[in-house]
C-alpha cells in the first residue's frame, strides 16, 4: 500500500456530525452520561415527583416517568446494571410527618419505577454514593427512635447504611464521627468515600445557632471505619455543590449561607497525615474563584460536555455541572424572601474556570434539594 493510503482519515466536522449525522442514527438501548435530575423542592408546590433527564445527545431536558412518591431531601445513586436508586427524603407531608424510610429504583431502559427496600432508619438531607457493587447512605436528619413525629425530637445523625443490591437489604455499618446532614458523599476511586461539610444541629434553621462543618472524613469499606481527617475546608460549607476531580481531589462550590467560592480539597490518605491536627485553612485546600451567584442547596456531578465551541453530542470536555438550589436575604423571615434557581452551571474543570459564555439549558422549574446522579439514558430521538 502506498504511504498516502495509509494517513489517517480526518475527522468530519462537528457541525456537520451533529446537524447531519446524529439524527438519522438509532439506538437499541440506553447511552451513558446522562443527568438526572429527582425530585426536589419547590416554593410553591413543596415536594416534587418529577424527573427528568439531560439528554446529552441532543443538548436538552427530557421528562422522564414520575417517581412514585413525592420526595425533597432525598439522595440517588446510578448502580453498575443502570438503574438509579433514590433514597429516603420527605414528602408533601413535610420534614417532620412526611419523613421517608422508603427507597425507589427507576430502571431506564424499560422507563419504570419500582420499590425496593426501605432504610432501617427515615431520613433526609443525607450523603448517598455507589461503592462497587453496594450503596452507601450517611448521615441525614431523623426522629429520635421511639419518639413521636414532632419538632422537638428531630435529630442530625451519625449513623450509616450500606445497600446490597444482590439481596435488596439495607444494613447498617460504620457511623461518623460528627453527626452530619446537608453534606455531600462523593467516591474516591476504588478504595475510599469522602463525606464533606454539613451542619451538626437541625439542618434547614436560617439562623445563627446553624453549626456548619468544615470537616471532612474519610470512609474506608475493607474497615468498614471513619477516619476524620485534621485538614480542614477552607469555608465551613452545607449543602455545597460537591465533585469528584480525580481520586485524589475535590471540588467545592457554595454552599449555606448562598456562598460563591469555589475550592479544591486534596484529601491526605493514610500515612500522609490523615490525623494531623492542623485547623483552619490548610495547604490541601485552594480557592480558585467565585461563582457567578451564590448559591446554597445546589447538588453537583461531573460529567462530558462539549469542548467550547463545540456541539452536542461531541462531548469530550469534562466539567463540573451545578444545579438548582437556593439564595436568600440576610435578613429574611419568609420564604417569599429566598429566591430559587433553575438555571445550570458548568465549570470546566480542564481549564479551572466557569464556562460563562455556555448556555446550558435551564430546568423546567426552580428547585432545591434534589437529587443528582449521572446513568445511562435513552436519547429523545431513539
Amino acid at each position: 500500500m502506498e504511504g498516502s493510503s495509509c494517513q489517517r482519515r480526518r475527522p468530519l466536522p462537528q457541525i456537520l456530525y451533529s446537524q447531519h449525522v446524529a439524527p438519522f442514527l438509532q439506538f437499541h438501548g440506553p447511552l451513558p452520561n446522562m443527568l438526572y435530575a429527582i425530585g426536589g423542592r419547590n416554593h410553591q408546590k413543596g415536594p416534587l415527583d418529577v424527573v427528568e433527564m439531560f439528554d446529552t445527545w441532543n443538548g436538552r431536558w427530557v421528562t422522564c416517568p414520575s417517581m412514585p412518591t413525592r420526595r425533597a431531601g432525598s439522595a440517588a445513586a446510578a448502580l453498575g446494571n443502570g438503574s438509579i436508586l433514590v433514597v429516603g427524603g420527605y414528602d408533601e407531608k413535610g420534614e417532620i410527618e412526611g419523613l421517608l424510610a422508603s427507597s425507589e429504583l427507576y430502571n431506564p431502559y424499560r422507563r419504570e419505577w419500582t420499590e425496593v427496600a426501605s432504610l432501617t432508619r427515615a431520613r433526609w438531607g443525607h450523603g448517598c454514593a455507589t461503592f462497587g457493587s453496594k450503596v452507601f447512605v450517611v448521615g441525614g436528619c431523623s426522629l429520635q427512635l421511639g419518639a413521636q413525629p414532632l419538632p422537638m425530637f428531630m435529630e442530625t445523625i451519625r449513623s450509616c447504611e450500606v445497600y446490597d443490591v444482590a439481596a435488596d437489604k439495607w444494613a447498617r455499618c460504620g457511623s461518623l464521627h460528627v453527626a452530619r446532614s446537608g453534606s455531600r458523599v462523593v467516591n474516591l476511586g476504588d478504595r475510599y468515600l469522602a463525606v464533606v461539610g454539613g451542619c451538626d444541629e437541625r439542618y434547614g434553621r436560617l439562623d445563627a445557632r446553624l453549626e456548619t462543618q468544615p470537616t471532612v472524613e474519610l470512609y474506608d469499606p475493607d474497615k468498614d471505619f471513619w477516619s476524620l481527617l485534621g485538614c480542614r475546608l477552607t469555608h465551613p460549607t452545607l449543602t455545597a455543590g460537591v465533585a469528584v476531580l480525580d481520586d485524589r481531589q475535590i471540588l467545592v462550590v457554595g454552599g449555606n449561607p448562598a456562598l460563591s467560592f469555589v475550592e479544591t480539597y486534596s484529601v491526605p490518605l493514610p500515612g500522609e497525615g490523615v490525623f494531623a491536627a492542623s485547623v483552619g485553612e490548610s495547604e490541601n485546600c485552594r480557592k480558585l474563584s467565585y461563582m457567578m451567584e451564590g448559591r446554597m442547596g445546589s447538588q453537583a456531578a461531573a460529567m462530558m460536555l462539549p469542548s467550547p465551541g463545540g456541539s452536542y453530542p461531541m462531548c469530550d470536555r469534562r466539567c463540573m455541572i451545578l444545579i438548582g438550589g437556593e439564595r436568600y436575604d440576610k435578613d429574611a423571615v419568609d420564604v417569599q424572601r429566598i429566591e430559587q434557581f433553575c438555571t445550570v452551571l458548568a465549570y470546566d474543570i480542564q481549564s479551572g474556570a466557569w464556562l460563562e459564555h455556555y448556555s446550558f439549558p435551564s430546568m423546567p422549574a426552580e428547585r432545591t434539594a434534589v437529587s443528582l446522579c449521572v446513568g445511562v439514558g435513552t436519547p429523545a430521538n431513539a
